[in-house]
């Protein structure tokens, strides 16, 4: 199969006036922390160790230099994360990628201003920092920005969240079969995989229904969410569907207890949750995250009790969000043209200002 490869790299010059110029993240406070202690342990113990030696004739001249390097070594190592990131974000967010958002985004769109901005400085770390490879087919912006927007939409109630169980995506071209043979057959029915053994750390999309996911907001369905929700419950180390963020250790077995009868009302023709749910437990919890986001006023009402658990395990206030998100998914796909107000906050129509830059 041939790869085509891009690299999430700003498109254009335009800034967004909302872009912060500070991060002050507690991921960040903890990096430097942890840094400074690290260095703090190595600049000690070269010091014990270039006194000892003298003992045995190393000079202080020759040994000391020595201590002073592996302590600044010790500082810098741990902090080049920070000064990528640093570097990341302060580029300036790119117009094509904003109008993705507004386009095809219901929950971004739903988002108060500030939620908007730190939505956008984790999309743009993401990109940068994870392959979107295209299998037979073009990573255009569209597709890009999506995948990203998966990723960001089930951990955006954990601002300090870290994807280290993914390293890349791959974007097909259409469904798939077990084998990813893309030549059709009746087993070519996978709109999305997370890898395991030799493809951990590689996740699986459909572009089409990717884009689908996102076109139709409501029809509680997206391949996106609900490929990066299995990796939310990897987070423990196991897909099972007990994830291993969000919920206590008292909250395991009510939750367990939960998914059974879901799953029973399902298999009983009781419930509006898809089907699929029914496979094991860990598709339950991708398709009731797929639930959650889309329509949570829906599962606030149908499922209160699955509503309020998902609230937990994703530290998300959907709630107070329901009118917000209901009315961007009301709109539809929103329409973008050349008269179109630019999202750059300038104020003038999109072809006066960022169109052609």
């Amino acid at each position: 199969m041939t790869k085509q490869r891009i690299k999430a790299e700003p498109m254009t010059d335009a800034a967004h006036k909302n872009k912060p110029t500070e991060l002050g993240t507690a991921s960040e406070r903890q990096t430097r922390i942890l840094a400074t202690i690290l260095s703090a342990v190595v600049l000690v113990g070269g010091l014990i160790i270039a006194f000892v030696t003298r003992q045995f004739g190393f000079p202080l001249w020759v040994t000391m230099p020595v201590c002073i390097c592996s302590a600044w070594l010790a500082w810098t190592l741990p902090m080049r994360k920070v000064r990528r990131r640093r570097e990341i974000l302060g580029r300036p967010f790119p117009v094509e990628w904003e109008v993705v958002l507004q386009k095809d985004v219901a929950f971004f769109r739903a988002l108060q201003p500030e939620e908007k901005t730190r939505f956008r400085n984790e999309l743009m770390i993401f990109l940068a920092e994870k392959r979107i490879t295209g299998i037979q087919t073009e990573i255009d912006t569209r597709t890009l920005v999506l995948v990203g927007a998966s990723a960001i939409i089930p951990i955006f109630g954990f601002p300090e969240w870290e994807w280290n169980q993914i390293n890349e995506v791959l974007v097909y071209p259409n469904r798939f079969d077990k084998g990813f043979g893309l030549e059709g057959g009746d087993g070519q029915n996978i709109l999305g995989m997370v890898g395991t053994g030799a493809m951990n750390r590689i996740m699986i999309l459909v572009k089409p229904d990717l884009i689908q996911g996102f076109k139709n907001a409501g029809d509680k369905r997206n391949v996106g969410i609900h490929e990066f929700a299995h990796l939310v419950d990897k987070s423990d180390g196991v897909i099972d569907g007990v994830p291993g963020v969000g919920l206590d250790r008292e909250a395991i077995g009510p939750w367990i207890e939960l998914v059974r009868r879901k799953m029973q009302e399902i298999d009983d023709g009781e419930s509006d949750l898809n089907r699929y749910a029914l496979t094991n437990e860990a598709e339950f919890f991708s398709v009731a995250t797929e639930y959650f986001f889309e329509r949570p006023g829906i599962m606030e009402r149908k499922h209160p009790e699955l509503f309020v658990m998902m609230q937990k395990v994703f530290m998300q206030d959907m709630k107070s969000r329901v009118q917000d998100l209901r009315r961007e998914i009301a709109a539809g796909e929103m329409k973008f043209g050349r008269n179109s107000p630019c999202p750059c906050g300038s104020g003038k129509k999109y072809k006066k200002c960022c169109l052609y830059r």
